[in-house]
């Protein structure tokens, strides 16, 4: 469905398209007033935008919150839920023409992101995904969220193997994986099989028809990157990523999403790797940037540089989270690789 309306900010005549936001929530109730409000706030025709939450049996105020706001929940069983198999969910019951993937601690952080996010998909039919540049940034936000938001992801070894989908505040013009062209109001990339990024997740769009055709998007199969490396391997490798931010708020302290990530990569990168298409560690290409990780991890020294020229950009000490996160990421991926490996010696004897 497509519908023509007079933009706001300048008064001509601009094309929509219907869009259908997914969001999996379970006890979400934190962020997801701003999740949604950020949504309902757009100067976007309202009627074009349906919402769907996967909700996978949250026992607090998560669903009489998103019942505030005109959506469709469905009720995930909680021996089935996770993040993922909530989204896969959501995608196949929705039916609008372009997908946006929001999780529930993100928020869009003004009223035209929504025109700004559909441009490249009117501009070129050739674009299958549109992502923002960065990580909003705000100085009042929590330490830690500044630290993400500032380097561009919340996992350094991804950052450190070239694989975040997302801008740091310290470079100024993109620079990550694919071949890019700059159109003013995004960057036009073209991706190959062998350099993909993280992509697809915290305010990724896709055209949803494609998706449900060419990916494996069943509930089952679903992962956000996984889906976009099905769609590159088959040519479908030409995506947007438009000069904007996403906020995210994840939390408040280092040692609770420290735990939370561990339970991340158990999960997603060891025991359900069968089904994963996408890894932020795939040997042998990665190897070698993988060892210069661990030895910036241990010694410190490449860290607190790109500390330092990060500060140089944007002057917030959140930078200096560094250091401590990628020593603390090495140990969390190290102590999950050996407990992967001991299980399947242990299963073998």
């Amino acid at each position: 469905m497509r519908k023509i309306v007079k933009s706001v900010n300048n008064h001509e005549n601009h094309k929509v398209l219907s869009v259908s936001v997914v969001m999996a929530t379970f006890n979400s109730e934190r962020t997801i007033n701003k999740a949604l409000a950020s949504v309902r706030s757009q100067r976007y025709p309202q009627e074009m935008i349906e919402i769907v939450i996967a909700d996978g049996g949250s026992s607090d105020k998560t669903l009489a919150i998103a019942k505030k706001y005109k959506v469709t929940i469905i009720n995930v069983p909680k021996e089935l839920q996770n993040a993922e198999y909530n989204k896969g969910i959501g995608v196949n019951i929705a039916k609008n023409e372009i997908l946006l993937l929001l999780d529930s601690d993100n928020i869009l952080p003004h009223k035209e992101w929504l025109r700004k996010m559909i441009i490249p998909f009117i501009q070129n039919k050739k674009i299958v995904g549109v992502e923002p540049l960065r990580f909003h940034y705000d100085p009042k936000m929590t330490l830690l969220d500044r630290y993400f938001s500032l380097l561009g992801g919340n996992d350094p070894v991804a950052y450190y193997l070239h694989k975040d989908s997302h801008l740091s505040w310290a470079f100024d013009t993109y620079n990550l994986y694919g071949e890019s062209k700059d159109m003013g109001d995004y960057y036009f990339v073209k991706f190959s099989p062998g350099k993909i990024p993280a992509l697809g997740g915290n305010g990724a769009a896709i055209r949803r028809k494609l998706l449900l055709k060419e990916a494996s998007a069943d509930p089952d199969h679903f992962f956000h990157i996984d889906v976009n490396v099905d769609l590159i391997r088959k040519g479908y490798n030409t995506y947007g990523i438009f000069k904007d931010s996403i906020i995210h708020l994840t939390n408040n302290s280092v040692i609770p999403f420290l735990q939370r990530r561990k339970y991340y990569i158990e999960k997603y990168h060891f025991e359900d790797m069968s089904k994963r298409r996408f890894s932020v560690y795939e040997p042998p290409k990665d190897t070698f940037n993988l060892i210069k990780y661990c030895l910036y991890s241990v010694t410190f020294i490449k860290p607190l540089y790109d500390s330092l020229r990060g500060y140089m950009k944007v002057r917030d000490v959140a930078w200096f989270l560094h250091p401590v996160m990628c020593f603390a990421m090495l140990f969390i991926y190290g102590f999950a690789t050996i407990k992967q490996n001991f299980g399947k010696h242990t299963a073998a004897i």
